[in-house]
């Protein structure tokens, strides 16, 4: 039991330090311009295998940190593992084949799908 315990705890600091890499890409010169008009907006990640949620919410057009919980709107809404989550960030496998195959669900405007999908090259 405590060793199941001490995996979800070390499964739970990857995915956050997941998401916080997430969050700096977007803040990148490159592509932090792209979205100055999110203000506002929410993207929400939900794991499957743990149930757990979180949230980015946008802010004066840049990303605030990762929150923990379920927000009452997301604009944009991925769906998956953490393990998928865990290997996209360490670039085993693109979001776009993880989307193909099955592994990702995400509901968004295709514009800010187009968009989010840029920060694959990152």
């Amino acid at each position: 039991m405590a060793d199941a315990q001490a995996e979800g705890q070390v499964l739970e600091q990857g995915v956050e330090q997941a998401l916080e890499t997430f969050r700096s890409k977007i803040l990148d010169p490159r592509v932090v311009k792209d979205y100055r008009n999110w203000s506002g907006r929410v993207m929400q990640y939900h794991f499957t295998d743990t149930g757990q949620y979180y949230y980015i919410r946008f802010q004066d057009g840049l990303p605030q940190p990762a929150v923990k919980g379920k927000p009452e709107k997301a604009d944009v809404q991925y769906e998956m593992s953490s393990a998928i989550f865990l290997a996209m960030s360490r670039k085993e496998i693109s979001g776009l084949k993880a989307y193909a195959l099955g592994k990702v669900k995400v509901r968004a405007p295709m514009p800010d799908l187009l968009k989010l999908q840029k920060l694959d090259s990152l």
